[in-house]
């Protein structure tokens, strides 16, 4: 059977190295309709997303999350950053932060609206790697306030984010193994 989704989903991989060349305006159209497409539980639709493509504030979240890794001395993290070129945001031309109220499901929701923009990246012919880290960006202890800087509503808390260009760097994806479904009939 023939689906152009499920090629998609068996071909996404998460890609940590990215040309630089910016998206095109028709790019961050499809990728915005698919965050704001995405469903919500009880269709709250509370999240923010927050579209970043100029290179020096994906440059300071950056380092204010390599701030933090230094300051808690996670020096395996660090080390494996300095083994993937030294960038967490890995020079992607598009940064997309998704904040939302904290809620019961705001985080499954979130998880929601990322996977969407993934795979409408990769059906556009470009690639992603969604991101936790910038989590250390946004603590309120980290000496940066780039939650006001980046205009997010006030009680509105970092969900996830999605790092979105064209690859500069060959992966495949992770292997399929069917011993993870258990199956109930």
């Amino acid at each position: 059977m023939e689906n152009t989704v499920l090629d998609t989903i068996l071909a996404r991989s998460s890609i940590r190295a990215y040309t630089g060349e910016p998206l095109t305006r028709e790019q961050l159209a499809a990728l915005k309709a698919a965050a704001l497409a995405s469903p919500t539980a009880m269709n709250r639709q509370d999240q923010r997303f927050v579209f970043i493509t100029d290179s020096e504030i994906i440059d300071q979240i950056d380092k204010a999350v390599f701030a933090m890794l230094i300051k808690k001395e996670d020096k395996a993290m660090i080390e494996r950053i300095w083994q993937r070129g030294g960038k967490t945001l890995y020079n992607a031309p598009l940064l997309v932060c998704i904040f939302a109220k904290p809620a019961h499901f705001a985080g499954v929701d979130a998880g929601i609206a990322v996977q969407d923009i993934a795979l409408t990246a990769k059906s556009l012919g470009l690639d992603s790697c969604i991101l936790g880290m910038p989590a250390m960006a946004f603590a309120p202890d980290n000496g940066y306030d780039l939650v006001s800087f980046l205009g997010v509503p006030d009680g509105m808390e970092f969900m996830i984010a999605i790092a979105v260009g064209h690859r500069a760097m060959d992966k495949a994806p992770h292997e399929v193994n069917e011993a993870h479904i258990i199956e109930v009939k």
